[in-house]
């Protein structure tokens, strides 16, 4: 059996209870005496103090917090794993378009080092051709010098160059036509007689000659022995074929 125990605090409102007088009337004993106030107030606040079961809105509000909660939860675990994922990726092709570029930029210098070095072996180059140049004019000049000389101590050289190119003929050529420079047309006509050579020949002065050569003209047949065809060969022997070319012959005497 519990036992309650009031305190002197909370028994201050208590009065004792007196037995009935049974002599009494009997409405006076059936009335039961009106709790006292401080008695009302305490048992209002045991009852609101007491813990409760949670209403329909309490539940729905309780539903609805920990929806939030966990979608809060898993919007952060969500983020947090993207920016890692993000991160990673980004880091990757970061690093990708790095090297591409990088790759991009050395080619780009190596060209320009390229461009830089032909640049400098170009101008050699052509200073090379240049003075090549200048060293065969320079041996034209000095021939053509020679050969007046040599016109001047010995008039019958022109002669010994028309007998070579007369000897490149062909046996049965006929009717020769020697162009010459008009002063070694004048040495030959001194020189050589008609009936110095077994086939007929005529003399046509050409002043765009230069001394020293002649050219042979044929109805079938022609020879150059022009002096710059026979330095361009000379030239050619030394320095290569395609100078006979860049020298061309003709020129009349300087």
């Amino acid at each position: 059996m519990i036992e309650r125990i009031i305190t002197s605090e909370k028994g201050t409102g208590a009065r004792r209870w007196e037995l009935p007088d049974i002599h009494a009337p009997l409405a006076d004993q059936a009335s039961d005496p009106e709790p006292s106030a401080p008695e009302t107030e305490a048992e209002d606040e045991a009852l609101d103090s007491a813990p409760g079961l949670p209403t329909a809105d309490r539940i729905m509000d309780i539903e609805r917090q920990a929806r939030e909660e966990g979608l809060r939860a898993g919007q952060e675990e969500g983020r947090r794993l993207g920016l890692e994922q993000g991160r990673k990726e980004g880091f990757a092709k970061g690093q990708a378009d790095g090297l591409k570029a990088a790759e991009a930029a050395v080619k780009e210098r190596l060209a320009l080092l390229d461009h830089l070095i032909q640049g400098l072996e170009q101008p050699y180059a052509a200073l090379d051709a240049a003075v090549e140049d200048e060293l065969v004019q320079l041996a034209m000049a000095v021939a053509r010098q020679l050969v007046r000389r040599e016109l001047k101590t010995d008039p019958g050289a022109i002669v010994a160059v028309l007998r070579e190119a007369l000897e490149a003929l062909p046996s049965a050529e006929r009717k020769l036509h020697l162009h010459l420079h008009p002063d070694d047309s004048k040495l030959v006509r001194e020189t050589l007689r008609l009936d110095d050579l077994e086939r007929p020949w005529s003399i046509v002065e050409d002043p765009t000659l230069s001394r020293g050569g002649v050219r042979v003209i044929t109805e079938t047949s022609r020879v150059d022995a022009t002096l710059e065809s026979r330095l361009n060969a000379v030239i050619a022997s030394i320095w290569g074929g395609e100078r006979s070319t860049d020298q061309g012959g003709g020129g009349g005497d300087d």
